[in-house]
């Protein structure tokens, strides 16, 4: 099968429930070096807007924290987000999180897609 929207190639999506609002750990590729994305809910008091914080925590994880996201609508990113590279291809990613009114759990559905070929050079 072969899934492509936009000029991109899907490589990897699904939908996940992380009850008790636990974080969602998913791992691209299990070769020597996995690489791993981890998606959590975080509340900060003190901002009265939502956002998505992306940070890379090693060099092959990278943390995705959905900060004040509001409950019971869907919420996600617009614009594609470009994490890096996949099997010489660019990694993309599109991703829509669900809280629970009640807060007790969440869902995330994601799309990784890969984009045109990288040289060495890049």
């Amino acid at each position: 099968m072969k899934i492509t929207s936009g000029g991109f190639e899907v490589v990897y999506h699904g939908r996940v429930f992380a009850y008790g609002m636990n974080p969602i750990e998913i791992i691209l590729s299990e070769e020597h070096e996995p690489l791993k994305f981890v998606f959590c809910i975080e509340r900060e008091q003190e901002r009265d807007d939502f956002m998505t914080d992306i940070r890379l925590v090693r060099y092959n994880e990278v943390r995705i924290a959905c900060v004040n996201f509001p409950r019971g609508k869907p919420t996600g990113n617009q614009d594609m987000i470009h994490l890096g590279v996949l099997h010489n291809r660019r990694l993309s990613l599109r991703y829509e999180v669900t809280i629970n009114s009640d807060a007790s759990f969440w869902s995330l559905t994601f799309t990784f897609y890969a984009g045109e070929g990288v040289s060495e050079h890049e």
